[in-house]
């Protein structure tokens, strides 16, 4: 099966998103074991056309797995390839010709008769109520293929394969309502990054997964699979090797055949395979929502974990949301966090929003310090009647609210009550001329915090974790950066590490030379067990 792996690395910035929204169903079939009929059944007629899509419904297969594209104006057409010239009697790319040019074509096929490529409209149309179709979405416009799939009143019988993370993107603003599916990317070779990836991403199904351990992970997140079994060689054997998996479904070049041999040893109804569980609540903790801590409205609210068996000496971990000091929310702090912290290690977690600053100039700088102090003192309140340890305090930050962890921990924090910073991309020093100068957008959020745009201004100095860390104030700090971050340049993370060295403050310093600002799959995975790691350390649970 010629298809790209679905590469998430950079879709899955780490602390810059929010939760996964939860999987659409996948579309009602009659059988329990899913039969996909490989661009139609194309043995019996050419593939992507409706002769192929009618003898899918023919050979009772569950669905017709088709490839869209685009053509030059527009049109949303079903073909394989990039070009028309291995299918058609034709030349080019399809996106090079227009919907006319490929409506002259005709397709290869082994009986002589006229077969056309078929509009995505018209297969819509062919499918309606017969046939649920898998939709490989090859290169085409979310918004119309959407739109359409509306039209025909075929929304809860696609299910869209994709092929690119600006594809999840976009399918998950357009139609968070369309079930998923793609492949595990190759870099994601343990349960644990797995674990992480299906936490993160809303997806009905995966078609490469084949490990005993990795496939339990599937069906604990309620997570079909469906694997190609289309070869040169495909049989009963090949099925059988599928079949012995425990999977879902299977896509296969001879979906007749493949139909007739499940009925024939009764297996048409997934008695092979374990049934998908609903995904068990195993959080082993007490969630309040949007708890407030001020009066500035959801500026001044908190979501608060508690350990099912907390006590008095159960301790806190705050977070701070990123955003620039303009947007982000508590909802981005991730929820497998949540559940490895509150869930598993027993900490009390806090995620806490804070005040923005807005166009008026309000909320400017220290706002966001004075909210932290406050939601510290509302916490602290509340520790003998929720019974917690209110005295101390860990802090983790991403990006701008890396910033306001350092800077309360080094300037504000008259009580001592901050032990430990875990500093994510953070900035640490206004005053860096070159740095602001070299970064306009970077400058300008600066400029905006401080409502002062002289990197030379004493405002700059003071507000700068880098010039407030000092032998008395500092705490064991451990920061995460990327080598390519262009937002807030990695010697801003550097320079704070050496001077925490320097002081003889225990810091760790993690530099991850490809990535940007936020981290993909696989560093994402190396810092979450390196935030935990450091936090056993430092601000140990029990």
């Amino acid at each position: 099966m010629m298809k790209h792996i679905f590469l998430f690395a950079g879709a899955c910035l780490w602390m810059q998103i929010s939760f996964a929204q939860q999987a659409a169903p996948l579309p009602a079939t009659k059988n329990k074991f899913v039969v996909v009929a490989h661009r139609g059944n194309h043995v019996e007629m050419p593939e992507n056309t409706i002769a192929a899509i009618n003898a899918t419904i023919q050979c009772g297969a569950d669905y017709a797995e088709l490839d869209l594209r685009t053509t030059k104006d527009g049109q949303l057409v079903l073909m394989h390839d990039a070009t028309v010239d291995r299918m058609t009697n034709g030349k080019g790319k399809v996106a090079d010709l227009t919907w006319q040019e490929i409506k002259q074509l005709k397709v290869n096929s082994k009986d002589g008769k006229d077969y056309h490529v078929p509009t995505f409209a018209e297969a819509l149309h062919a499918s309606k109520d017969k046939v649920n179709i898998y939709l490989d979405f090859k290169d085409a416009d979310v918004a119309e293929t959407w739109k359409q799939i509306q039209a025909a009143g075929m929304e809860k019988q696609v299910v869209v394969y994709l092929n690119s993370k600006e594809q999840y993107k976009l399918w998950r603003k357009t139609a968070p309502q369309m079930p998923l599916m793609t492949s595990v990317p190759d870099e994601v070779t343990t349960t644990a990054q797995l674990n992480y990836l299906l936490d993160n991403l809303a997806i009905a199904v995966l078609d490469n997964v084949t490990d005993s351990a990795m496939l339990a992970v599937t069906r604990q997140h309620g997570v079909a699979v469906w694997l190609d079994a289309q070869t040169p060689s495909e049989g009963p054997a090949s099925w059988n090797t599928v079949l012995s998996k425990g999977v879902q479904g299977m896509q296969s070049d001879h979906p007749g055949a493949l139909v007739t041999y499940l009925k024939t040893n009764n297996l048409r109804d997934g008695n092979t395979g374990a049934a998908l569980p609903a995904v068990a609540s195993s959080n082993n903790y007490i969630t309040m929502k949007n708890v407030p801590y001020g009066d500035a409205g959801d500026d001044n609210t908190l979501d608060a974990y508690l350990p099912e068996n907390h006590s008095a000496s159960t301790k806190i971990i705050v977070y701070l949301h990123g955003g620039g000091w303009t947007g982000g929310d508590k909802k981005e702090f991730p929820k497998q966090l949540i559940d490895e912290l509150a869930g598993k290690l027993h900490y009390g977690v806090v995620s806490m929003n804070y005040r923005l600053i807005r166009k008026d100039h309000q909320n400017i700088y220290p706002a966001q310090l004075d909210d932290v102090k406050k939601a510290l003192a509302f916490i602290s309140s509340k520790s003998k009647k929720l019974q917690f340890d209110g005295h101390q305090f860990a802090l983790i930050g991403g990006s701008a609210g890396a910033y306001l962890a350092l800077q309360y921990a080094y300037a504000c924090d008259s009580l001592r009550q901050v032990k430990t910073v875990v500093d994510l991309w953070g900035p640490t020093d206004f005053a860096d001329k070159k740095v602001r100068q070299e970064n306009k957008e970077a400058d300008e959020k600066v400029a905006r915090l401080l409502d002062e745009p002289d990197p030379a201004a004493r405002i700059a100095f003071d507000a700068s974790p880098y010039y407030r860390l000092t032998k008395a104030s500092g705490v064991p700090t451990i920061l995460f950066h990327g080598g390519q971050d262009p937002l807030v340049d990695v010697s801003q993370a550097k320079k704070l590490h050496e001077k925490l060295t320097s002081l003889n403050i225990p810091t760790q310093f993690e530099l991850y030379p490809t990535e940007k600002h936020g981290m993909g799959l696989t560093a994402s995975m190396d810092v979450f067990a390196k935030v935990i790691s450091w936090l056993k350390q430092y601000y140990p649970a029990e």
